[in-house]
């Protein structure tokens, strides 16, 4: 497999082409449903004036992101809701619900800046509305300008909605159109530009055998480099020694995982408080297989960290994945749990360099998984995502993730920002990886623009799968009393399979970065792995960026 970085240039943010500002695949009305979301429609969403129209995105109705601070305020929280009135909406923390709310709450009282979730309802006095937070944001906006504000302009500006945020495996409209068919330039089951990508139904994977090894991991004289993967967590596989769900991974395995934030992670969903979700996060386990039982098919997703998990592992064998499940099994994240899950990574870290404790040390972080942001200045007008990444970046975190598998030069978050520096000005926030097919020409599918700064293979590769997945298609022939089939095309008991996208690059390149460290250390006694204070870790992970 390959992996090509794209040397900087250091010209800056570059535009978009235009043509593609409002390039969305529309998701089905299911998924929509099942997370309680809605798409955001130029042509009759709200704005404010003299603000750009917005651009297509996914988001939550019925929840607005507001920092931890102005919820614990109680005068932040009336002005807020004195002009949400105006509207008929009121919005409610988690706490003044009474439903498990306090706990989290609490926790996370170290975080002040941290948004999280309150749910929006309509008044009592109300008359018939409806809830809509991209409206509720337009309004705290307006009420925030002039030079008597009725709203803090600081509090205004750091409402947002809640996107959804999705995984980049599938096609034939991805990552959102799991049907396979249209919304995207290519239709797998056709023969479109792009249909070469296709081998069976579903999610474009399909169930294959690796006659291989668990490539060796060597002895470790130190400590090991540690690869966090949020994603959909880990499934039963001969490679980490996991042979069914009964027992989280054992020491040695290559897998570690994270109870205390995925406890975190499994409270805020429960916090949620707007719509049930099909399936709740709460482990790392990656289940269901199905999101529709009375269907039993595989859903688009799953077996997606599992598959990571597995590239890391051929790729850098040295190296531990700390997986953290934060991706439905249908390919969907919230952002209030990326948020949540990068903060707690920031504070791990941080209180790893802080007390020296090199077992709690996370080296770099690969995420395949993004969102389109609705406008350009809402990037820094509202997101608190490229200051999570910054944050991990300054403690010395390599942060990778995958382009997007849109064929747009519509930028796809994070990614979008690895043209933007951090402020201290030693590198990227994040490095942004698109696909290349096996023979290196870059694939149809991936997104690209100058800011995406490497390329590795993301097509056709092959990886681990857990070994429990079973779907309900079957094989098109079979010979029962000869024991004859054709293939089953959702029977993966073979622990393995091929699958396409830029999930697929983004742990290749993380997997690249992290053999340079290893190498960086081991040239250079100052730059050990088990030293890890702050300053050490961050002049280490330049080093290794700058050697490849």
């Amino acid at each position: 497999m390959v992996v090509k970085f794209v040397r900087d240039e250091g010209k800056g943010p570059a535009a978009e082409d235009l043509g593609t500002v409002n390039v969305l695949p529309t998701p089905s009305r299911q998924l929509l449903d099942r997370h309680g979301a809605r798409v955001l429609d130029p042509a009759t969403a709200f704005n404010v004036s003299g603000r750009p129209a917005p651009r297509t995105t996914v988001f939550r109705p019925g929840v607005l992101l507001i920092p931890n601070k102005y919820l614990q305020d109680p005068v932040a929280l009336a002005a807020i809701n004195q002009v949400l009135a105006e509207v008929a909406m009121v919005a409610v923390p988690a706490a003044q619900r009474g439903d498990g709310g306090e706990t989290l709450q609490a926790r996370q009282v170290q975080f002040p800046d941290l948004p999280l979730r309150a749910t929006l309802h309509l008044r009592q006095d109300a008359k018939p509305n409806v809830v809509d937070a991209w409206k509720a944001v337009q309004y705290l906006r307006t009420a925030a300008l002039g030079e008597e504000p009725e709203l803090d302009p600081e509090i205004a500006n750091s409402i947002s909605i809640e996107h959804l945020f999705f995984s980049s495996p599938a096609f034939g409209g991805v990552p959102w159109d799991i049907s396979g068919v249209g919304g995207a330039p290519w239709d797998i089951s056709a023969s479109g530009p792009g249909s070469s990508y296709g081998r069976t139904r579903g999610a474009n994977r399909i169930p294959v055998t690796l006659q291989m090894s668990p490539p060796a991991r060597g002895k470790c004289e130190t400590r090991r480099p540690v690869v966090a993967v949020l994603d959909t967590g880990i499934g039963p596989h001969p490679w980490f020694g996991l042979a069914d769900r009964s027992n989280l991974p054992g020491p040695g395995s290559g897998l570690l995982t994270a109870p205390d934030i995925q406890a975190a992670i499994e409270q805020t969903e429960l916090d949620a408080g707007v719509s049930t979700p099909t399936q709740l996060i709460s482990d790392v386990w990656d289940a269901p297989a199905s999101g529709q039982p009375l269907i039993g098919d595989v859903d688009t997703d799953t077996g997606h960290g599992l598959f990571i998990a597995g590239i890391i592992r051929q790729s850098a064998p040295e190296a531990d994945v700390l997986a953290i499940r934060i991706i439905h099994s249908d390919g969907v994240a919230y952002e209030a749990d990326v948020l949540l899950a990068l903060h707690l990574l920031a504070d791990r870290v941080r209180d790893a360099q802080k007390t020296n404790r090199p077992e709690r040390m996370v080296d770099v972080l690969s995420l395949s998984l993004g969102y389109f942001e609705e406008t350009p200045a809402d990037i820094a007008y509202t997101t608190k995502i490229g200051e999570a990444v910054a944050e991990l970046t300054g403690l010395g975190v390599l942060v990778i993730a995958a382009a997007g598998n849109d064929a747009t030069t519509r930028r796809f978050y994070p990614a979008g920002f690895a043209d933007q520096p951090v402020a201290t000005g030693s590198g990227p926030q994040v490095i942004s990886v698109g696909a290349l097919n096996p023979n290196t020409s870059k694939a149809l599918f991936s997104n690209e623009g100058p800011w995406v700064r490497c390329w590795a293979t993301g097509a056709a590769v092959v990886s681990t799968y857990p070994t429990d997945v079973r779907g309900s298609g079957e094989a098109d022939h079979s010979v029962p009393n000869l024991y004859r089939a054709s293939l089953d095309p959702d029977d993966y008991s073979a622990g393995f399979a091929v699958w396409d996208g830029t999930s697929f690059a983004a742990p290749l390149a993380a997997a690249a970065v992290t053999n340079a460290l290893v190498a960086v250390a081991g040239h250079d006694h100052g730059f050990k792995l088990t030293t890890i204070d702050r300053e050490t870790v961050v002049k280490r992970a330049w080093a290794a960026l700058g050697s490849l």
